[in-house]
């Protein structure tokens, strides 16, 4: 193979402007000796031990098989008297980082990514005119050596002048949450890393972490065709200047990138190799959601809890107004102070073992109160989550949203409907009492006829969730996409930066994403299905209309250093009713 000579001005920060075909990307000879490739091959195939650490080199099966090299980028020893592989390392970096980079974000990841590689060229190669000969001649480093290099030490067939390659970019804040990689042809994904050399994952955090993982349900015997979920973190790995990683594809590759915490650029160039795919099974996990029948509560548990504001019928039709605008509403000060002070102060209390943890953590990762193994859950706790599951609950949700959950509200006096449009809000008749009729949400029992003409619709469990820096949700709630869910309720309790209003004029609900606070500790998104913008991202009290077609995710991240804590509650309408 001929590598052309690219004499250096011996400025790290310029390279000289006749630089053509390709750089001098060699692999550290001590890993492409005869000896050392029988020796790995072994250990990576027949597996002598869990773990091999020698020379530079670390290979380890568990939680998968994964190996990471040391110096790996390095140049030719004949060439040692002109440059050396730390100005190579440097002069890559320096031309990453004058990519055009695209910010991706999404539920999943934020950061920032290259285009593949290969488009950097208009003809898809090394030219005179690219303006990234580095990298460029990187791909062709890695199609030329490293991939016959990987082939003959793990003996994975591997398809010839096949590589993804692209930069990621990693600012503070960004992170990417756990994920398998699986996609189809994906066989062998690898990262080689050029942070800085300081790099101290501990501080600047963005290491890499691998997640422990069962077979779903009777798979323990079918290992190859079987379903995986990720339970907890193995291994954390450091990013390291000049590093090569790489790992096997599969449903057990479970894997995130925790945030970036320091101001150090997070810079490395990854991708995959592809080969005949062996896993032809979906690693969804479709879970059921347990649906429950609203319950009914005690007289004094509404008014106790509830704010004044929203059994007042003008207040009511203005929030309705705009509830039916945009399909989302946030009301601040939803809960009566005095019993607001009360929840925050217990929930702030409760020890560690009042707090079921949630995941898998490709799907949720945060705490909520245990309601079944633990009996002393505290009454104040219970009483919020009585109140969120009730009927009355229906009936003022139905009021405010013009969404007929219950017969009893009022909405359904004057418009026997699902849904309130704009010339009915117009035209309906305010009533005369300023307070919602306490028979409308007391006397809840429904007469016969009216049961034969309208089902209550399901509900799920109020959940109280804590979440701490670190919980998250993703958008892989596709079991609950076609299950006719109509409204979330999401009520944030507190440790999101909110004081509590006493005015009035606060009182009317908000639709404007100008409120969010940027100090609070994360955010709800809310995506429309088959979109990728977002619709709405709220970190408040509020009351949401879900439509079917809609998703949601939240994300607390490391950079808050506190918890806050919230209830959510989804509103599954009755098959017999759906839309």
């Amino acid at each position: 193979m001929l590598f052309l000579k690219i004499i250096l001005d011996g400025s790290p920060a310029h390279y000289s402007s006749f630089l053509l075909e390709r750089m001098v990307f060699y692999i550290k000879p001590d890993y492409t000796s005869e000896s050392f490739k029988t020796d790995f091959r072994d250990c990576y195939i027949k597996r002598y031990a869990k773990e091999v650490s020698t020379n530079g080199i670390f290979l380890n099966h568990v939680p998968f098989t994964y190996a990471k090299f040391d110096n790996f980028v390095q140049l030719k020893q004949e060439m040692a008297e002109t440059k050396d592989t730390k100005q190579l390392v440097q002069l890559v970096e320096e031309e990453t980082e004058k990519l055009p980079y695209v910010l991706r974000s999404n539920d999943l990841f934020t950061f920032s990514q290259s285009c593949d590689v290969i488009n950097l060229c208009p003809d898809g190669n090394s030219s005179e005119d690219c303006k990234f000969p580095l990298l460029v001649g990187f791909r062709t480093f890695l199609l030329d050596c490293v991939l016959p290099w990987l082939k003959d030490i793990t003996n994975i067939p591997l398809y010839d002048n096949k590589v993804d390659l692209t930069s990621s970019f990693y600012k503070q804040g960004d992170y990417l949450l756990c994920h398998d990689d699986v996609l189809e042809g994906r066989r062998v994904a690898f990262i080689w890393y050029i942070v800085p050399e300081n790099w101290n994952g501990q501080i600047d955090g963005g290491e890499l972490q691998l997640f422990e993982s069962q077979p779903v349900g009777d798979d323990y015997n079918r290992e190859n065709d079987g379903k995986f979920f990720p339970t907890t973190i193995s291994t954390t790995i450091q990013p390291k200047r000049n590093m090569f990683l790489f790992f096997e594809v599969s449903p057990r590759s479970f894997h995130q990138v925790t945030e970036v915490l320091g101001y150090s650029k997070r810079i490395s160039l990854h991708g995959w190799f592809h080969g005949p795919s062996l896993w032809t099974v979906s690693n969804k996990i479709v879970q059921s959601i347990e649906k429950i029948s609203p319950i009914h509560i005690e007289e004094e548990l509404i008014y106790q809890w509830i704010n004044p504001v929203y059994f007042d019928s003008e207040q009511i039709t203005k929030i309705r107004r705009r509830f039916h605008r945009t399909s989302e509403i946030q009301l601040t000060t939803f809960i009566n102070a005095k019993k607001w002070k009360e929840l925050v102060q217990c929930i702030q209390g409760l020890s560690a073992h009042y707090w079921l943890h949630c995941g898998p953590p490709n799907r949720r990762n945060y705490n909520c109160l245990s309601n079944t193994h633990v009996s002393d859950v505290p009454d104040i706790c219970k009483q919020v989550i009585r109140l969120f599951k009730s009927e009355a609950m229906l009936v003022i949700l139905s009021d405010i949203t013009g969404i007929q959950l219950h017969p009893s509200a009022l909405i359904s006096e004057n418009h026997n409907v699902t849904a309130v449009t704009d010339s009915k809000i117009a035209d309906e008749e305010t009533p005369k009492s300023k307070r919602m009729r306490a028979d409308n949400l007391l006397d809840l029992t429904v007469t016969s006829d009216v049961n034969n003409q309208y089902s209550l619709p399901y509900l799920t469990e109020p959940c109280l969730r804590k979440l701490q820096p670190g919980s998250y949700t993703l958008l892989s709630d596709a079991d609950m996409s076609n299950q006719g869910w109509r409204l979330e309720c999401l009520l944030h309790i507190y440790g999101y930066s909110l004081k509590y209003h006493n005015k009035e004029t606060q009182l009317q609900g908000v639709n404007s994403q100008s409120t969010c606070n940027s100090s609070c500790c994360g955010q709800t998104v809310y995506v429309a299905n088959s979109e990728e913008d977002e619709v709405g991202h709220y970190s408040y009290t509020k009351l949401t209309y879900q439509l079917p077609s809609r998703i949601y995710e939240c994300n607390v991240l490391n950079m808050n250093k506190s918890a806050c804590w919230n209830i959510c509650h989804l509103f599954l309408e009755d098959e017999q009713c759906s839309d």
